[in-house]
């Protein structure tokens, strides 16, 4: 007896897409190296972690590796370790909205409750909690946080990032 599982042509290529995903979970290139031409660059996001939340630490590590391939024959030559990016409690995001960054009034009062100043003031949020608000709102997905904080971590780790 045959048992046979039929796949219609989408089934298959969602199938097909499925098995064909990196293990990565965000990657962006790198420009070539002054000193390495031979060499394509790009990050790589290859893990993510949080502490327990039962502690005082409010932290998310991300894990990176700078990948070198070789322009000839496109083939990883080596893997480099680059300092993990930390998102700590102390860090703060501007709030988006559909139109932008959220504002607000600061609005400056004497003891006789006059209004002496009124500036905009934009929001910001602690960022790991407004990771968090974002993922369970499904207001962005977790690919669309790494390409944000990797626009980040680039000019942060420079150094480290050319010293290959």
């Amino acid at each position: 007896m045959n048992t046979e599982l039929i796949l219609t042509a989408e089934v298959q290529a969602i199938v097909d897409a499925i098995k064909n995903t990196g293990k990565s979970w965000h990657e962006i290139a790198l420009p070539d190296h002054p000193v390495y031409p031979q060499f394509a660059r790009k990050l790589v996001v290859t893990g993510f972690n949080t502490p327990d939340m039962e502690g005082d630490e409010d932290r998310i590590y991300v894990n990176v590796r700078q990948y070198l391939i070789l322009r000839e024959g496109n083939k990883i030559h080596k893997r480099l370790k680059m300092p993990d990016w930390m998102i700590h409690e102390g860090n703060v995001e501007e709030i988006m909205g559909e139109n932008g960054v959220l504002k607000g009034i600061l609005r400056t009062t004497n003891d006789a409750g006059e209004v002496v100043e009124e500036k905009e003031e934009v929001l910001k949020a602690q960022s790991v909690q407004y990771i968090r608000f974002l993922l369970k709102t499904k207001s962005v997905h977790v690919i669309d946080i790494f390409s944000k904080f990797m626009g980040m971590y680039i000019p942060l780790f420079d150094k480290e990032i050319n010293e290959i």
